[in-house]
């Protein structure tokens, strides 16, 4: 089974669908790509590995839609609770990071 998602974190913590080596056109990449070019230090858990794009996992991600009221990844669980999904949410807030 895959990591458990909470938002109980005490650093910014990414939710991904596969290990490091993710194309770098996938979701997954440009999230964690661009919260490291902002310089946000974060932890990545692999939490759908081998379920690329989510493919076939409709129903099978409980607690990942009780965190972020979907199952599709990335998410990225900010301390304090607030939980920002899909890449281009992510995107939007790391370069928020950045320009601050």
């Amino acid at each position: 089974m895959s990591a458990t998602v909470t938002k109980d974190v005490t650093t910014p913590t990414l939710y991904v669908c596969h290990v490091d080596k993710i194309p770098s056109l996938h979701p997954c990449a440009k999230a964690d790509a661009a919260l490291t070019d902002a310089g946000v230090s974060h932890e990545k858990i692999v939490y759908g590995k081998g379920k690329p794009f989510g493919l076939g996992t409709k129903g099978t991600r409980a607690d990942l839609a009780a965190v972020s009221g979907q199952e599709k990844l990335p998410v990225l669980v900010l301390p304090g609770g607030e939980v920002l999904s899909g890449s281009k949410s992510i995107i939007g807030w790391a370069k928020q990071q950045s320009a601050g």
